[in-house]
């Protein structure tokens, strides 16, 4: 069975497709790659090393904590 190293970074995702916001523009506003977010979707990435505008980014767009 598969687990994900940062449960909490799947909101992230879930969040983004509730709100019908693409992956792409995400990540470009953001100023991360569309790779990365996908990791950080995937619980594969730690949020926390994001950049603080990616971080901010994030947490307006999506109504989130990223903590």
């Amino acid at each position: 069975m598969d687990s994900v190293t940062f449960p909490g970074a799947v909101t992230v995702g879930a969040r983004r497709r509730l709100l019908g916001i693409s992956l792409v523009a995400l990540a470009r506003e953001a100023r991360v790659s569309p790779e990365v977010l996908r990791w950080l979707e995937a619980g594969e990435y730690d949020p926390r090393s994001l950049h603080v505008l990616a971080r901010w980014v994030l947490a307006h767009r999506l109504d989130i904590t990223l903590d």
